[in-house]
């Protein structure tokens, strides 16, 4: 809860500083990090409304999620492995669900969930990621969208 409250907070002091002096635009290494406060808002509580049971509230996921004998939500605040996954498989996952030994370990959301529904709920787990996770998730998926040649 305190990752979520610093977020918010964070949040809410730039859309609330309404005397604003020149910026220089964003890195180009951030700017596809950037994510509207209202997109950030939508995707806490969406994730909070469907996703925290599983994942908790923190997106700290369940503690046993490493084993393999227990089908347990991973953490999504990017002290587990979903910064491995590019951006299409999340969405896959969210979109169809996900199955262990063909068994169902995760629900299919296409048809509750809207696609911007999903890319805010995205959107507000990556905003808890580490800056250095952050980094090398978007330099994997950089890498894993170059043509083949």
């Amino acid at each position: 809860m305190k990752q979520i409250a610093m977020v918010m907070a964070a949040a809410l002091l730039v859309g609330a500083c309404g005397k604003k002096e020149p910026e220089a635009p964003p890195a180009k290494d951030q700017a596809d990090r950037l994510s509207s406060t209202e997109s950030l808002f939508r995707g806490v509580r969406l994730y909070h409304e469907h996703c925290a049971q599983c994942h908790g509230p923190e997106a700290q996921g369940h503690p046993d999620w490493r084993n393999p004998q227990v089908a347990a939500a991973p953490p999504l605040n990017g002290t587990g492995n979903e910064w491995k996954r590019r951006k299409q498989d999340m969405l896959a996952i969210i979109h169809i669900g996900a199955k262990r030994n063909g068994e169902p370990v995760m629900p299919a959301w296409n048809g509750r969930l809207s696609d911007q529904d999903i890319e805010d709920i995205i959107a507000w787990f990556q905003a808890l990621w580490p800056p250095d996770v952050y980094d090398r998730w978007r330099k994997a998926n950089a890498q894993s969208t170059l043509p083949k040649g």
